[in-house]
């Protein structure tokens, strides 16, 4: 996927990792223009390096030509992440039939919010 992972400032104002216990903790926005299936978001986008957990917080309304919205997947169980470093979003559409989007499938600006875990 075309993405852009922006880390979101804390009510401190400070936008880099923060210690949660043994921990840091990141929320980040990641844009999507265009979803690349073998696309991944790295430890290092997020300032850390590695990736213990995440959590989709929250998600725009895309606007796919011939979908009626999407499904978003958070991939990092066994299959969907390419190392502790890394994770993937998976894009599903909502026809009923929950299928990935195709490779390259154009999207109008669709931003998630991720909250993630890990260490630097």
């Amino acid at each position: 996927m075309t993405i852009a992972v922006t880390i979101l400032a804390d009510h401190k104002g400070s936008a880099r990792p923060r210690v949660n216990g043994d921990e840091y903790v990141v929320d980040a926005h990641v844009k999507i223009s265009v979803y690349h299936t073998a696309d991944v978001i790295n430890a290092s986008d997020l300032g850390l390096a590695r990736i213990h957990a995440a959590v989709l917080t929250g998600c725009s309304k895309p606007d796919i030509e011939g979908e009626s919205g999407v499904y978003v997947g958070c991939g990092l169980g066994t299959g969907l992440y390419e190392s502790n470093s890394s994770m993937k979003l998976v894009l599903y559409n909502n026809d009923g039939d929950c299928q990935e989007l195709a490779n390259a499938t154009n999207i109008d600006d669709m931003t998630v919010r991720l909250r993630v875990w890990g260490r630097i």
